[in-house]
């Protein structure tokens, strides 16, 4: 607890508690989702209180958006093992207003099924990973909208529903057994270079934020915590603006013209100080769009986009956007273009 100032003022008190209540608060959150981990109710009271509605979960084992169906996308990760114990660390917060980053290492424990008290080493799996996470205060208190789990060793025989991996994180083969039963898997971060160059993940995680904050949630001071002061966006709705108010142009069109918008991020890239990415956005078209009055339809619509990082910001951003055809989709008034289906890419039901 740090001591008050002399002359501080009420109003610098309260802010002073405030923020060390939030930070409590923060904390706790994440140590009842780990705790409520091993206790195995997964319910929709469970899923409401520890997600907004938004929330991405990005696992290992699988992804999920939203919500509705979290609970019983926990529960089949969680019914793979007969009892499992998870220890985390004292959180790292970072506040930011009515956001926060929280993220803590962990090490987790699954017991198989039918497995001795105590188990042998051939009874267990383990692992050793880390959580970040985004977090949102909400009317009903601190709630995670976005959770990655990244695993950095395991050691034992995982469970045969484990079928995939991060293989960002983790050795190819750690999971699956790829070392003998009971031996160490390994993590190899090929990604981490010298110059002040930041791995793969954290450049995905920065580009997932960007999206998920700054377009999904309309919040334009994203702009300025990912961008660098002098941020290029070639390719974009206005090439000769720059900095971080060159993004903020950009949500400012994109969420004037669609409403319930959701960009999601199909496939990532890196090499080096480069990231590349796909993605899919989904929306309704209630404003003007390249001249289009509003229609009204539900659109969907494909991307590419590179971005290069000066240390943990993005400093320049290309884009390969069909305009065209979710042009011609809204001009026709929602009919398919050409051989696409709404559905289908490049055309269709949502925008970037």
């Amino acid at each position: 607890m740090t001591d008050a100032q002399p002359g501080a003022s009420a109003a610098e008190l309260h802010a002073g508690i405030a923020h060390l209540a939030d930070r409590a608060a923060l904390g706790d959150l994440a140590e009842r989702y780990l705790a409520s981990l091993d206790e195995g109710t997964f319910d929709d009271e469970w899923a409401r209180s520890f997600f907004t509605e938004d929330v991405e979960l990005v696992f290992p084992v699988g992804s999920h958006h939203g919500r509705a169906g979290a609970a019983a996308f926990t529960g089949e990760i969680m019914e793979r093992w007969d009892g499992t114990h998870h220890h985390g660390s004292p959180a790292l917060v970072e506040l930011d207003g009515d956001r926060a980053s929280v993220a803590w290492s962990l090490i987790a424990s699954h017991l198989h099924f039918d497995s001795p008290r105590p188990p042998a080493a051939s009874h267990y799996f383990q692992l050793g990973g880390r959580f970040d996470t985004s977090v949102r205060r909400t009317p009903a208190g601190w709630r995670f909208t976005r959770m990655r789990l990244r695993i950095t060793w395991s050691t034992g025989r995982a469970s045969a529903a484990v079928t995939s991996v991060d293989e960002g994180t983790l050795a190819a083969g750690a999971l699956l057994g790829g070392r003998g039963e009971g031996q160490s898997g390994s993590h190899e971060d090929t990604h981490l270079e010298g110059n002040g160059m930041i791995s793969a993940e954290k450049q995905r995680e920065v580009i997932e934020r960007i999206y998920s904050e700054g377009l999904n949630d309309g919040d334009l001071t994203a702009a300025d915590r990912y961008l660098t002061p002098d941020f290029r966006n070639n390719g974009s709705h206005d090439d000769s603006m720059s900095g971080p108010e060159a993004f903020k142009h950009t949500i400012k069109i994109q969420r004037g013209a669609f409403s319930d918008i959701k960009y999601e991020i199909l496939d990532f890239m890196s090499d080096g100080d480069k990231a590349a990415i796909r993605w899919v956005m989904y929306g309704r078209h209630t404003g003007p769009f390249i001249g289009i009055p509003a229609t009204g339809l539900q659109i969907e619509h494909h991307g590419m986009i590179f971005f290069r990082f000066e240390g943990e910001k993005v400093a320049e951003r290309w884009g390969i956007v069909d305009n065209f055809s979710l042009q011609r989709f809204l001009m026709s008034g929602g009919k398919p273009v050409g051989p696409l289906t709404p559905g289908g890419p490049g055309g269709g039901k949502p925008s970037a």
